[in-house]
């Protein structure tokens, strides 16, 4: 044992370990009441805080948000197009009757209902903050607050409260989570300071450290287990193995099960002494250190050879865009609040109940005028969504969702497997390529030509551009063969005035493509069936980059700061694309790279940069 008793020592001297056990251990005593390991008391606390006359003394300021809410959520759109919200939201609240564990006539117990009978209002709130359902539960509870309120004009609003975003088995429930509990709170807590008796917003703040541990929203607590766990994994899987037995069948963890099972009863004694003075950190890292479905995801955005920009890998949502979706945001605009990587749109994957894993694809909440654009356009090309995406206020338009199951969700491979069998989808690739044919129909501000496109899936393997399409367009331009270069995914060629600059500034600092000069012009394929045409400033000698930029800035040509840093690498000086009904039409493809070539604004860039070689060289 003396090889993971070093390590465990190490652990025991890492400050991150230390600062997130602090983190941990700090007073709460919702938690000595262990608030946070039972539903029932969780029900309790929302009874309270739904309770407009309970002694909060915030009227019913958490009712009319969960209401909100509840209108906000994606999920939710269809199933509440027959629910007057509005009248509920500007309505008086005060009679608000809140009951627990109320017993229906099967005598099942619903955790909260919520009556209000000046606006014949009731809630029933199924609360599952870490069990699971019963076969007929939801159904019971709606069948029992529908008899009890027959009277005429009254609405029943089933909620299904959870803690992982898990779907109802009955579909009329509404869906609402303890994520939205949380920004409840903290706005209340954000804006109400001042107002909020201090004894009550001491408690609400210990609530909402419940939740994040739960949620795990404490960002900075996330990195930490992450470092924590990258330095000292196998002492900290060590300590957790050795005494947790559920992880056995993993075969992952098989090699330490046989270490521990080899240890005598005085170092067995040890372990759980160390495990039980830290066991909530440990286990706190274990399961985020070793979480399959970002461990997966890691490897898939690797292996999708997605840029660090275009992902984030969080622990219960991760999610990304396809790089050259960035390109869209001149068009579309920027949306209006934080959003996920602040783009038009967003992928993301997550763990469903039933051993599932899902994909959805998002249009958030970009300016109403574009966004309205957008969603017609896609419209046009067959791609469906709810109707009331496209009202002025809707923020959040699911375009696209999908399932596969997951053979081992203890297994990475697996997780990645079936990451890749929704990311190749024909159905998902066939989106991204409307996806494309909607922003370049903007971009063009005329009405676009629908034409009907075979469904092509766009395998990794076999995303290959045309050599002849690329010869066809080099000869028509006069690029000699030592001028270009092709590459199945990305052929790509200079111009004389960019060697002449070569001689001028130096090559780069370190390699670059195959000429390593100060300009490439390239061309891809991109997985959306687009083509892009790049013209980049490349990874010159800090000084001497720095210099062609100030040359370059003088006839016109903007540049940000970051550009102009000595360390600066890469700059995009022009990209645009164009949509390929058929890949397999050379002669098609050829003509399309020529517009892209001959784009006036590019071709205002190349003019500039000819001057510029010209200007020193004596010619």
């Amino acid at each position: 044992m003396t090889h993971s008793l070093e390590q465990i020592a190490q652990l025991e001297h890492s400050k991150e370990f230390a600062r997130l056990h602090q983190k941990f251990h700090q007073f709460n005593p919702l938690k000595v009441l262990r608030v946070d390991q039972f539903e029932i008391r969780h029900s309790n606390i929302l009874a309270w805080l739904l309770d407009p006359n309970e002694t909060h003394q915030l009227g019913s300021f958490f009712l009319k948000k969960l209401l909100t809410r509840l209108v906000m959520r994606a999920e939710n759109e269809e199933k509440g197009e027959s629910i007057d919200f509005l009248s509920f939201l500007y309505s008086s609240f005060h009679d608000a009757e809140v009951s627990r564990e109320v017993k229906t006539h099967t005598n099942r117990m619903i955790d909260l209902l919520v009556h209000v009978p000046s606006q014949k209002l009731v809630l029933v709130i199924e609360n599952k903050f870490h069990a699971g359902e019963s076969d007929g539960q939801l159904m019971d509870y709606l069948a029992y607050a529908k008899g009890e309120f027959q009277e005429p004009g009254y609405t029943v609003l089933p909620i299904f409260l959870t803690l992982a975003n898990e779907e109802p088995s009955d579909n009329s429930y509404l869906l609402l989570g303890y994520e939205d509990v949380l920004e409840i709170i903290e706005q209340q807590l954000e804006f109400s300071k001042e107002t909020t008796a201090d004894a009550i917003y001491d408690f609400l703040s210990f609530y909402i450290e419940v939740l994040k541990e739960q949620l795990v929203h404490d960002v900075e607590s996330v990195e930490l287990a992450l470092t924590v766990y990258e330095e000292n994994k196998n002492a900290i899987d060590f300590l957790f193995l050795s005494q947790n037995d559920n992880f056995k069948k993993q075969a992952v963890y098989k090699g330490l099960y046989k270490q521990l099972a080899k240890l005598d009863d005085s170092e067995k004694a040890a372990l759980r002494k160390i495990y039980g003075a830290k066991k909530k950190t440990i286990d706190f890292v274990f399961n985020i250190g070793g979480n399959v479905i970002r461990e997966a995801f890691l490897d898939f955005v690797k292996e999708a050879a997605m840029p660090q920009e275009a992902y984030t890998a969080h622990i219960r949502f991760p999610h990304f865009i396809l790089p050259d979706w960035f390109d869209f945001q001149e068009i579309l605009g920027e949306p209006a609040s934080v959003y996920w990587l602040g783009q038009a749109f967003i992928i993301w994957f997550e763990r469903q109940v039933g051993e599932r894993l899902k994909v959805t694809v998002e249009v958030g909440p970009i300016p109403y005028e574009e966004r309205l654009r957008l969603l017609t356009e896609l419209e046009k090309r067959g791609v469906s969504f709810q109707q009331s995406g496209k009202q002025e206020g809707k923020r959040y338009t699911r375009i696209y969702t999908a399932w596969t199951d997951v053979g081992d969700w203890a297994s990475k491979q697996e997780v990645l497997k079936s990451m890749f069998v929704l990311y190749d989808a024909p159905e998902l690739n066939d989106l991204f390529r409307k996806i494309a044919d909607s922003v370049e129909a903007m971009s063009d501000d005329e009405e676009a030509v629908l034409v009907e496109r075979e469904v092509v899936s766009f395998k990794r393997e076999r995303a290959t551009f045309s050599p002849q399409a690329f010869r066809q367009f080099c000869e028509a331009q006069g690029i000699n063969e030592d001028e270009r270069k092709y590459h199945y995914r990305s052929p790509s060629f200079i111009l004389p005035s960019f060697s002449r600059l070569k001689e001028r500034f130096g090559e780069t600092r370190i390699n670059w493509w195959w000429q390593n000069g100060p300009f490439l012009i390239w061309f891809e394929q991109l997985r959306d069936g687009r083509l892009k045409l790049v013209l980049e400033l490349g990874p010159l000698y800090g000084e001497k980059r720095v210099s062609l930029i100030e040359e370059l800035e003088a006839y016109g040509l903007e540049f940000k700061p970051a550009s102009k840093q000595k360390t600066a690498k890469y700059t995009r000086l022009f990209t645009n694309t164009k949509v390929i009904d058929d890949w397999q039409d050379d002669s098609r493809v050829a003509d399309m790279m020529t517009r892209l070539y001959e784009d006036p604004k590019l071709q205002e860039v190349l003019q500039i940069i000819e001057m510029i070689s010209l200007e020193k060289s004596g010619i």
